[in-house]
């Protein structure tokens, strides 16, 4: 019988990996459109994405003492990144926001969201790399035992 950590592990993996999939089936057929439903599907498409990530890095980091150096530092730096994307954007608005327009104008609104969105990618794809590069180590361990 399975251990409790690696039925865990592979729950979370299978959710990481769904969620993924539907931020994709949101966001994909949005993009090119116009219109405020479009913002909306874009942008749960990319909370999807997010939250697929941590999935799938939970379950990274569930798989034990096995992550190498390199791979538990990928995760720490997602995990400053996912930070970062919420305390820089939410410091320019509502801490600095003079200096926020200062330097963006107008578009200081959307600058923020763009910094969120690029910093929440950032994290995203590291995690997701992180995630699949100890995925493969693991199947090629079971493949070859």
């Amino acid at each position: 019988m399975p251990s409790a950590r690696s039925v865990v592990r592979a729950l979370l993996a299978v959710v990481g990996l769904a969620l993924l999939a539907l931020g994709a089936a949101i966001a994909v057929p949005a993009l090119g459109q116009e219109g405020f439903p479009v913002g909306l599907a874009i942008g749960l498409g990319v909370l999807l994405f997010a939250v697929g990530g941590a999935a799938l890095g939970a379950a990274a980091l569930l798989s034990g003492r096995g992550l190498r150096a390199s791979q538990r530092a990928a995760l720490e730096l997602a995990g400053v990144l996912a930070v970062l994307a919420l305390v820089v954007p939410a410091t320019g608005m509502f801490v600095t926001p003079g200096l926020l327009y200062d330097w963006f104008g107008v578009a200081a609104p959307a600058a923020a969201v763009m910094g969120w969105l690029y910093l929440s990618l950032g994290a995203l794809a590291i995690t997701v790399v992180v995630a699949l590069w100890r995925a493969v180590e693991i199947a090629y361990a079971a493949a070859t035992d």
